[in-house]
This record gives C-alpha cells, structure tokens and sequence, in this order.
C-alpha cells in the first residue's frame, strides 16, 4: 500500500510540475523548459524524455511555469517586418526605353516582381522602323554605300529574369538572363535572336510609384537572315553588347 501510494505521489508531483507553452496558433504543449535562448526555448515532453524539443520564440503568445510564474514573448520586428508594415510593396511595373528611339525602336516592358521581391520577370516589345530619313537624314549620291530608308514596321520580343541579389530586395544590384527575338528594321530587316548575360542596378524603393532600371549585357547574337549581303552573314552567331535604360511605373 505504502509503495501505491509512493507512485501516486510521484506522478501527481510530475504533472503538477509541468510548464505550459501556449503558441500563436491556439494549441498548447506540456513539459518543462529546459532553457531560453536568443530565437528559440528548449523543453522536454517529460523530466525522463530522451528527446529535446526546440520552439521558436516567435510562435509562443506566452509560458506558465510549474510553478505559476507567467512570462510573456512579443515578436521584435526586424527591418524587413518593419518595411512591410509601413510600406506598400508594388508589385506589377510598366516601363518604356526612351534612348531606344534613337536605335529605331519603339520599347515598352511590363515586369511582375515575385512576392519577396528577389525575382523580377520581364516582358519587353519593340515597335521597329528605320530611323534614317526620319530621325537621321539620308545622303543623297546615288553609291552602293549611301543609306537608304527601308520602309515598314515589325516587331523584337523577349524574356528578361532579373534576381535581385542586393541586401534591399527591393532596390540595388541584379543580374539575369536576356533573350531577344525578331527583325531590326535599322540594319534593314534583319532577322536574328540574342543571348546576352544582363548586370544592372534598379533605383526605387518598394512603395515609390516611379522606378529606374540602368543595365548592360554581354553574349552574342546569331543572325537568322539579312539582306545586307555580305556585311551581315546570315546563320553565323556575332559578340553582341548592349546597354539599356528603363523607366517605368509601379502598381
């Protein structure tokens, strides 16, 4: 009887023993707390259990301890909480490339920023036409070499992936595939697709209505066809170089 009740008395000491762990989610654990560290509190399920168990402090509303003292945690916010709570975060942008114009092309391009801002994909389209005799004047000698206005429109598409990789996700440096199809109407309807390797730097916070994308790319450009002749070879792959100014509107 006496050994009964030893067991009794142990187990009702044992359980009466037990801290709480209330988390944000609405359920509750029971075990004691073996430590609390910086970011995390360590607790055993029971004083025997084999296993250590690790909660972060950020899930916990509060712990009542065995012995009826309650401690209270309150998440700190970082700089990325605070950025998020106080500042709107556009997502969608619509941007135009206004030195494009010089080149014959008319650019506009519409980029969805991923929901943590580190992945921006880019659709760009060009509008194409020949600039000489329109922004450029012709010659007027009658040579092989004068130039000549080609006629008609036609259309550059494209992907771009930028992944920003600076310490704001929002604003700073990036880098990315650039692939770019269709006819230029300056090298008089040219056909061919590029490749290149883009490096740039965007300027504009997240919750600004007016962002800047300055960048350059490096790869090549493979010539599809041309009626250049033998100026430009057709089906032969040339080292092509670009720099590129976007300015463009958040939403």
């Amino acid at each position: 009887m006496r050994l009964l009740f030893l067991i009794l008395f142990s187990t009702a000491f044992i359980l009466k023993g037990q801290d709480k762990i209330f988390l944000k989610n609405g359920s509750s654990k029971k075990g004691i707390v073996i430590s609390v560290g910086n970011d995390f509190i360590f607790f055993k399920t029971s004083d025997t259990a084999l296993i250590t168990e690790r909660i972060s402090k950020s899930e916990i509303v509060l712990i009542e301890k065995y012995n009826g003292k309650i401690f209270i945690f309150s998440k700190e916010e970082s700089p990325v909480d605070s950025l998020k709570l106080n500042k709107k975060i556009y997502r969608n942008s619509f941007g135009i490339q206004p030195f494009n114009f010089l080149l014959g092309r008319i650019t506009g391009a519409y980029e969805y920023l991923s929901k943590n801002g580190k992945i921006g994909f880019v659709i760009p389209l060009s509008l194409t036409f020949d600039p000489v005799g329109v922004i450029y004047k012709t010659t007027v000698d009658s040579t092989r070499s004068s130039a000549i206005h080609t006629k008609g429109f036609n259309f550059i598409g494209g992907a771009d992936v930028n992944f920003y990789i600076g310490r704001n996700n929002f604003e700073g440096f990036f880098l990315g595939p650039r692939i770019r199809y269709g006819t230029d109407m300056f090298l008089q309807g040219t056909e061919a697709y590029s490749l290149q390797t883009q490096f740039g730097w965007k300027l504009g916070e997240p919750d600004e209505r007016i962002a800047q994308h300055i960048s350059v790319g490096i790869g090549f450009v493979r010539i599809l066809a041309s009626p250049l002749g033998n100026r430009i070879n057709p089906k032969q792959s040339y080292g092509w170089f670009s720099i590129n100014y976007r300015i463009g509107f958040n939403w």
